[in-house]
């Protein structure tokens, strides 16, 4: 499998009426946009015992779940209208975008909780350190994904 292959590949979302919309898994750079507008959503999901309930994160958080269907459809500006979609479809769309992702829920956790404390310093120290510490975050990244 190529580097090209990983970065393509999507996932066909049926809708009714025979319609339909592709999603890919979430960026890094998708993740830290969530982690800066559903700081609580992802608080909870990261805090709560392993297994995410797709349902719960509906119920509970329906704007972190229209956003990242609409990040991962590349349609940022269409998350209101993410929400307005059947259940069903918006169940199956954020399984797959998880699924995608490649999401390790104690790794990115741990990778989660290293950008909220960037942002939470964000404006006492600046720019510089939030790189820093994604740097190292990413290098911590790469060890547990090693190990």
């Amino acid at each position: 499998m190529s580097l090209r292959d990983l970065v393509d590949r999507r996932v066909e979302i049926e809708c009714p009426g025979d319609e339909s919309f592709q999603v890919r898994g979430l960026s890094l750079e998708d993740v830290v946009l969530l982690l800066e507008n559903h700081t609580d959503a992802l608080k909870s999901i990261f805090g709560a015992p392993a297994g995410t309930d797709f349902e719960m994160l509906l119920k509970e958080f329906p704007q972190f779940v229209a956003a990242a269907i609409a990040y991962a459809a590349d349609e940022h500006e269409l998350e209101e209208k993410v929400r307005k979609l059947p259940i069903g479809v918006q169940l199956r769309a954020i399984q797959e975008v998880w699924e995608l992702s490649s999401l390790d829920v104690d790794t990115l956790g741990k990778l989660a909780g290293s950008i909220l404390k960037s942002i939470g310093k964000l404006n006492e120290t600046g720019l510089a350190e939030m790189r820093e510490t994604l740097t190292s975050g990413s290098k911590d990244l790469q060890k547990v994904q090693s190990s």
